[in-house]
């Protein structure tokens, strides 16, 4: 766990040392490569690299935007006590659906206004999208935000002292202030592999898709299957268990939607073939 780089002062020039997260680093080398990715093959399929590259920025800052807003409301209480900290995304602190319906939801303003294919553009960015989780899901690791429950198998990682799993562990009661916490499910590991995997499926499949959004539509499916089954290993509390009285956590409810949406475009796409 690092989760800052490296900090410096400009030889006292600046009053607070200027601190290089991992979180944040990993979060830009993510979309950064996946930008250029996209670009390359917006260019492939005959759009226009520009529009794919602007349309990739203001993705990144509705997904932003979203992200946060969730992930204040599952602690707003926290928020309250200290409101500076709301703008501070780069020590962590973002939910991926939110990010993922923000940028849904411009996307699909975007595509509407400048008449473009919602669904193409969908296609040509999602497999950069699960590749770009993954990187986050490296910064989760390395920031120490989103981790597992305790765990003696032997692949678990024990985080050091003054972590959020160290300070988890102490408001449990299962630690002393100045022990070290417990061993526990490396489940960004979990969910940065899996994603990996969807990358690399999504971008095998590319020669062989029938219809635009078929790609989305893979991911849309399998993603919240890979997201329940790993928060089912997740230890930290910002979850939100409890959804609307369900034994769900906020991202497990979010699954369950998220997947009704996919059942609902397989067969709005599959008509729309139908009358192609």
């Amino acid at each position: 766990m690092h989760p800052v780089i490296v900090e410096f002062d400009l030889f006292g020039l600046l009053a607070k040392p200027f601190s290089l997260h991992s979180y944040g680093l990993l979060i830009a080398a993510g979309f950064l490569s996946a930008m250029m990715l996209s670009k390359r093959q917006g260019e492939r399929e005959g759009e226009d690299p520009d529009q794919i590259v602007d349309l990739a920025f203001y993705l990144l800052l509705s997904g932003l935007v979203g992200a946060r807003i969730v992930f204040i409301l599952t602690k707003w209480q926290d928020y309250v006590r200290n409101p500076a900290e709301i703008v501070m995304f780069w020590r962590g602190g973002l939910v991926f659906y939110g990010g993922f319906i923000g940028a849904g939801l411009f996307m699909a303003y975007y595509c509407r206004r400048h008449r473009i294919n919602f669904f193409k553009y969908a296609d040509i960015y999602i497999p950069y999208l699960a590749m770009a989780h993954a990187f986050g899901r490296l910064g989760c690791l390395a920031a120490g935000c989103c981790f597992g429950k305790v765990t003696e198998a032997s692949w678990g990682i024990i985080f050091p002292l003054n972590s959020m799993v160290h300070q988890a562990h102490v408001n449990m009661g299962v630690i002393g202030l100045s022990e070290m916490p417990h061993a526990i499910h490396p489940t960004q590991l979990y969910e940065a592999g899996a994603e990996i995997c969807m990358f690399l499926i999504l971008v095998g499949m590319r020669k062989y898709k029938r219809f635009h959004g078929q790609l989305f539509l893979i991911w849309l499916s399998a993603y919240p299957v890979i997201r329940s089954f790993i928060e089912m290993f997740r230890g930290d509390k910002v979850r939100g268990l409890g959804v609307f009285g369900t034994p769900l956590s906020t991202s497990q409810f979010i699954s369950v939607v998220v997947a009704l949406v996919a059942v609902y475009l397989y067969f709005y796409l599959r008509r729309q073939r139908t009358k192609a």
